[in-house]
C-alpha cells in the first residue's frame, strides 16, 4: 500500500472501526467498492468549495485546526483498526502535527501571498485544509 495522501487519509473517515491486529503490519485491504468511494471523497477535499470569502483569522485558525485535528483523529482510527501501517501513520501524523503548529492568530495577522491566501480559504466553513493548502501551494 502507497502512503497514504493527508486527503485520502481524512477521506477514509467511513472505515469500519473493528480492531483488528497484525503481526506483520499488513494493512487491512478495504472492502469492496471502498476504495473508489475514499478516491471520490478525497477528490471533494481537495476542491476549494468557497473561493470568495473575507479573511478573518480567528475563523480560519479554527477551521484548519479543526481539519487537522479531524485529520489526526481519523489517521489514528485506521491505524488502530488496520487500515494503515504504523510507519505511514507516524509519518502523516508528524507531518500534519507541524503543519498545525504553523497556524496560529499571529501567522494569520502577518501573513501575505500565498501564507495569506491559505487563511482567507480557511475563513470558510465550506473549505478543507487539504484544498486551500493546495491552492496555496503549502505542503501538509
Amino acid at each position: 500500500m502507497a502512503t497514504i495522501a493527508p486527503a485520502a487519509l481524512a477521506a477514509l473517515m467511513f472505515i469500519a472501526s473493528i480492531p483488528s491486529a497484525h503481526a506483520d503490519d499488513t494493512p487491512r485491504e478495504l472492502p469492496p467498492g471502498a476504495q473508489q468511494m475514499v478516491e471520490q471523497v478525497a477528490q471533494q477535499l481537495t476542491r476549494v468549495q468557497d473561493a470568495d470569502v473575507e479573511l478573518s483569522c480567528d475563523k480560519a485558525v479554527e477551521n484548519a485546526h479543526y481539519g487537522l485535528d479531524t485529520m489526526l483523529e481519523v489517521g489514528q482510527r485506521n491505524l488502530d483498526t488496520g487500515y494503515l501501517k504504523r510507519a505511514d501513520y507516524e509519518a502523516s501524523a508528524a507531518k500534519l502535527k507541524a503543519f498545525r503548529a504553523q497556524v496560529t492568530d499571529q501567522d494569520c495577522r502577518s501573513a501575505t501571498g500565498p501564507q495569506r491566501e491559505f487563511y482567507r480559504c480557511m475563513s470558510s466553513d465550506y473549505n478543507h485544509v487539504v484544498a486551500c493548502a493546495a491552492q496555496a501551494k503549502r505542503s501538509l
